[in-house]
């Protein structure tokens, strides 16, 4: 496919940029600031969907078990709020709504309990309100690659195996938000819906050639259908056979389809919507007509899409509870509590 000339241009406007900041950085123009905890983030090399935020519930769920006590610092895309920082949820309950501190830092703070989660522009700042209000040992950096201002003591990149790196250009020719030379920085690699590729071996091959961190490979399971009002919750195999109509408003909406396919569910109808769209009753009203029209007897969207819900108490609505989980367990869970230690 051929693309625009002005795409182009635009995409060697921003690599320039890229390679500026880099050289800042590199040459102590630009500095990172260190908070006083252990500093783990989460992110990616390209435009959203790769699955940061069931990475960082499961990361912050592993270090809570084995008696750390970590915090979630987000960056809130999506949020209303202007506030330059603000508590999502201070680990007991949530002290925010959806619109004001965004969606994810709202799933994060409702399916981590104990977890204080924080938001911020400025990653470093909210890191150290964490630090001064709640004390945690270890903070969890939600979508930080590029956030260079904040040093880490680990970065682990989040990699997609069914789409990886796009047509391999920048923004916004392509989906790359850095050249792939900035796995140099990566601490550890994870292949996400590695069940996706059958022959990971070009993949690996390619990574390979950038980093020599750890690479680990994940899955994203199905564990649970719920009620989006939290009134009811049953098991996956009960969407086999099942005619659903489905909708989200996320990064890559593909992935949700084909999970929920591979778990017999019969889809009649699909509505997409923008990644962090805001649902109003038109929309609602909407995909209730839909549903009645394509002949579906269960509404199902993603966890991330149930958490901007609750506020309008619609009946009928069930969300697909996930989690990540990695092949290589052992290393893994080494890897991120030896750095947290």
């Amino acid at each position: 496919m051929l693309l625009s000339p002005i795409l182009l241009f635009l995409s060697l406007l921003y690599g320039i940029v890229i390679l500026l900041r880099r050289f800042f950085y590199a040459s102590g123009l630009f500095q990172a600031r260190k908070l006083p905890v252990t500093v783990i983030s989460v992110g990616n090399i390209t435009l959203g969907g790769t699955g940061k935020t069931p990475a960082v519930i499961s990361i912050a769920n592993l270090l809570r078990d084995n008696d750390r006590f970590p915090a979630v610092v987000s960056r809130g895309y999506g949020r209303q709020s202007d506030s330059a920082i603000l508590i999502a949820s201070d680990g007991d309950s949530l002290v925010s709504n959806t619109a004001q501190s965004g969606d994810e830092p709202a799933l994060m703070g409702a399916k981590l309990p104990g977890v204080p989660v924080i938001v911020g522009r400025n990653r470093y700042e909210a890191g150290l309100y964490a630090h001064q209000v709640f004390g945690p040992d270890t903070v969890v950096l939600d979508d930080g690659f590029q956030h260079r201002g904040l040093c880490r003591d680990l970065d682990i990149v989040l990699i997609d195996a069914t789409d990886p790196f796009g047509n391999g250009r920048l923004f916004p020719a392509g989906i790359l938000r850095e050249p792939l030379s900035a796995l140099r920085r990566a601490g550890a690699v994870v292949i996400t819906r590695s069940e996706g590729i059958a022959d990971l071996g070009p993949l690996r091959d390619s990574i390979g050639h950038y980093t020599t961190a750890p690479l680990f490979t994940a899955v994203y399971r199905a564990v649970s259908l719920f009620d989006v009002n939290g009134e009811d919750v049953r098991p996956v195999s009960a969407l086999r056979d099942l005619p659903v109509l489905i909708f989200s408003g996320i990064a890559r909406p593909g992935p949700f389809k084909d999970l929920l396919t591979s778990l017999g569910a019969r889809i009649k109808a699909e509505m997409v919507y923008p990644d962090h769209h805001a649902y109003t009753n038109q929309d609602l009203a909407a995909i209730f007509h839909t549903a009645g029209n394509a002949g579906a007897t269960m509404i199902v969207t993603t966890e991330k899409d149930s958490v901007k819900l609750q506020q309008f108490q619609a009946e009928g609505i069930w969300a697909l509870g996930i989690e990540l989980r990695i092949a290589e367990r052992d290393a893994w869970e080494n890897l991120i509590l030896r750095q947290s230690a």
